[in-house]
């Protein structure tokens, strides 16, 4: 072992609590690029190969009815590979106890090969195209199978134009428009117990659904670089006379929209996060670097006489940080490993993906190397090159002790003059040490703002749930019909002594016309003076359902240049019956959290039809110990497609959010390491620089915990200024966090309670006072005769 290498090995065991610290912020570094960059790999790779084979489609067309015939139209249009027409239709699908969940019959065209939007099979085999002795055969999606404990060969019983239908299963499979199955987006999160994907032969669907060789959706695959504008449009002229419901691309198509937006934020945090704390890293290293060179200005001296040159001393003084950097990977990858593999476990249980998401991701391994071993060896070089300026003869005599200014506070005479020594040293250090005092604030305001951060989407979860559940939806259930009716069917229900108020609405699709450009959109009307479910504004006030007039969604409002005030065409898209189109006036913006929509009263919604009284949902407010016998009445009716109890729903969205606790908690925990390590390290150069001063203070009377006040004072003075710095940049970190992942379909509140607040903070002055402990220990066993030595 070469002399260097000795003095290496002895520099990192005189440091080894500073060394060991700053290869844990490395390790953090290493661990969450690896952990989230091969997660977003996987995820990535697995949604990217099963799109590919699965033939994925580009664009969907939604109709009423249309002969099945008309995807070969479609797909003579030049530019589309491929037009599969089907059917997809919401049926309630009976559980035990009479209770009712809601089942989406998509159909699927025999033989698969070809075909857009293909099957893979999971269990069982594929379903017949023909009634077999067995009945109808299908498949589930393999969530509300699970959820449900449905095997195969069981019998499931849905009802579909007013009769029940007994369908058999023979296995389940997924598609990739349902590798996140949600019923409408109005939902966050997949309910597997109360919706799920029934699959089966277009000819089946066609018959169940009384749909004689006809289809209602068909799903087209574009060549590469066709023109995505003018194809829709063709098909849409086609499909006119069919009752042109909806149509939009893959990128609105919920299934691939929702998986999307998460792999764009988990992009974004494996990029940022281990950018930071290697960035952390790396300054606590050119501050630590760059004290060891001027304490071993002697050594240095010394090897420059005897011979070494100034590359070999830089490079010696760099393989510290490069000792620092390696030592964070080895540990990095084994945890980065780990955390890859948790969270792709847990998007297994979201994501609905043939193959395992897992497996490690070299590319990504290399990369954080390679990032950590530069950044490292960059902050080596950076403190190290100082040596290039020493003279050996110069080195051999104490420096010059640097010029004496007063500080800024000293020239406030009144203040200073009430300020103790022990706060006068403090201050006085911060300001001659200014970037060790910039690396402690920074660190420390790094730390802070991981943990408001890491509490964040916690608090923004809650507060969109309470908003939506309490605010905004106050009914109790609200009934769908399969089909619409008069409101006098279901005005007996008020007679109920369960039931203590009901509201009608008319939910219905539309297509919003302005100034040359359209947008699908809800549409729903509702009665003017009703209170079971409220329209809220930007700033959370209440809205007034107008007589006359549309409420817009911001969402749709900003896809369109709407403003308060213009004037919209709507064409309605009922799914029976004959298109309808009127002019509105915007009569206000309404904002929601969860879902979108826009709204008119119920005339409104009416007049637009050309009908009167006509509804297809209720919401109602009922006794909470009728809530079963309530369900029941409901399940029992013929016509009714779904019941929604908001308790049950407000239940299932906290279930699901349980396995965020994980990840939370993960945050914080390595957020406070991080600040502890990051206050210990800057306490201990804060030491080592200051031990002959504080060795003097020793003999001149001051006892160990005097002295190790002065310590304290000043790390507790940079660390509530990093707090105060890092509670605000907390919140817009995720503020930019939230623009950088907002899609159409969904958009979390920038929200931070009070109490994360309180908690952040707390957990600062937590690992500041353990990080202060552990360095200011030594103190007390200062050997003040050894410290004072002149040793040159």
């Amino acid at each position: 072992m070469s002399t260097l290498s000795r003095k290496l090995l002895r520099t990192i065991h005189t440091t080894r609590g500073q060394f060991i610290g700053l290869g844990f912020i490395v390790t953090l570094g290493v661990m969450v690029y690896i952990g989230m960059g091969t997660a977003y790999s996987n995820l990535s790779r697995s949604q990217q190969d099963f799109y590919q084979a699965a033939n994925f489609a580009d664009y969907y067309f939604q109709v009423v009815r249309a002969p099945a015939s008309v995807s070969s139209k479609i797909e003579s249009i030049p530019g589309v590979v491929k037009a599969s027409g089907r059917i997809q239709s919401d049926v309630s699908l009976l559980k035990e106890g009479s209770r009712r969940a809601v089942g989406r019959i998509t159909s699927y065209n025999l033989p698969q090969a070809g075909e857009v939007n293909q099957l893979h099979l999971l269990s069982g085999r594929m379903f017949a195209s023909r009634s077999s002795g067995g009945g109808v055969e299908v498949l589930l999606d393999p969530q509300y199978a699970d959820a449900n404990h449905i095997q195969i060969d069981d019998i499931i019983t849905i009802i579909a134009e007013g009769r029940k239908v007994n369908l058999h299963v023979v296995g389940t499979a997924i598609s990739p428009e349902f590798v996140y199955a949600l019923p409408d987006a109005a939902t966050m999160m997949p309910d597997p117990l109360n919706f799920g994907i029934i699959m089966m032969a277009t000819e089946q669907a066609q018959q169940i659904l009384d749909m004689p060789d006809q289809v209602n959706q068909i799903v087209v695959k574009l060549a590469s670089g066709a023109d995505e504008k003018a194809i829709p449009q063709r098909a849409e002229e086609l499909l006119q006379s069919y009752g042109n419901i909806a149509s939009y691309p893959r990128k609105d198509q919920l299934s691939h929209a929702m998986l999307q937006a998460e792999l764009d934020g988990l992009k974004i945090n494996s990029h940022f996060l281990p950018l930071v704390l290697l960035l952390i890293a790396a300054a606590i290293q050119f501050v630590i670097l760059n004290r060891l060179v001027k304490s071993h200005r002697t050594q240095i001296g010394i090897m420059k006489a005897i011979g070494y040159n100034d590359f070999k001393i830089i490079g010696h003084y760099t393989a510290y940080a490069l000792s620092v950097s390696v030592l964070g990977c080895i540990i990095g990858i084994i945890a980065g490993v780990l955390l890859a593999s948790f969270m792709s476990s847990i998007y297994s249980l979201y994501f609905n993906l043939p193959q395992a998401i897992s497996g490690i991701n070299l590319k990504t391994l290399l990369q954080s190397v390679a990032l950590s071993i530069s950044v490292g060896a960059a902050a080596g070089f950076l403190a190290a090159r100082s040596v290039i300026r020493i003279n050996p003869a110069e080195a051999m005599r104490l420096p010059a002790p640097p010029q004496g200014n007063k500080i800024l506070l000293e020239r406030w005479r009144g203040l200073w003059s009430k300020l103790n020594s022990s706060w006068k040293m403090s201050l006085r250090s911060i300001s001659r040490n200014r970037a060790r005092s910039l690396v402690t604030i920074l660190g420390v305001m790094s730390a802070v703002v991981l943990l408001v951060f890491s509490m964040f989407t916690n608090d923004a979860v809650d507060y969109m749930l309470n908003r939506n559940f309490q605010d905004v939806n106050r009914y109790d259930y609200i009934v769908r019909f399969a089909e619409p009716i008069e409101y006098r069917e279901i005005q007996y229900w008020q007679q109920w002594e369960d039931i203590y108020q009901i509201e009608p609405q008319l939910e219905m699709p539309i297509k919003i016309y302005y100034n040359g450009r359209s947008e699908d959109e809800l549409c729903i009307g509702m009665t003017v003076d009703g209170d079971l479910k409220r329209v809220l504004n930007q700033a959370g006030e209440r809205l007034q359902i107008p007589e006359a007039g549309l409420l817009i969604s911001r969402r749709m409002a900003q896809r369109l240049g709407v403003e308060t005030g213009d004037k919209v065409r709507v064409e309605t898209k009922m799914s029976a019956g004959a298109s309808h189109t009127a002019e509105l006036l915007v009569i206000g913006i309404n904002d929601q959290l969860m879902g979108s929509g826009s709204y008119v009263s119920l005339d409104t919604a009416n007049r637009m039809i050309n009908e009167k009284r006509i509804i297809n949902t209720v919401m109602l407010k009922a006794a909470p110990a009728s809530a079963a016998e309530l369900e029941k009445q409901f399940d029992e009716m013929p016509n009714v497609s779904s019941v929604t109890s908001r308790a049950e729903e407000l239940q299932s969205y906290y279930t699901l959010l349980d396995t965020t606790v994980y990840f939370i908690g993960i945050m914080i925990l390595l957020s406070a390491l991080l600040g502890l390590v990051i206050v210990y390290n800057s306490s201990i150069m804060a030491f080592n620089e200051r031990k002959r001063e504080l060795a003097s203070l020793r003999v001149l009377g001051y006892s160990s915990s005097e002295v190790a006040s002065v310590l304290r004072k000043e790390t507790w003075l940079l660390a509530v200024i990093g707090m105060v710095l890092g509670l605000p940049a907390g919140k817009g970190m995720g503020q930019a966090y939230i623009a950088s992942v907002s899609t159409d379909l969904y958009s979390l509140p920038v929200i931070i309670y009070p109490r994360s607040y309180i908690m952040a903070a707390l957990g600062a002055v937590v690992f500041v006072a353990i990080g202060q402990y552990l360095a200011t220990r030594k103190a007390g066993r200062l050997d003040m005769v050894e410290v004072l030595k002149n040793r040159e």
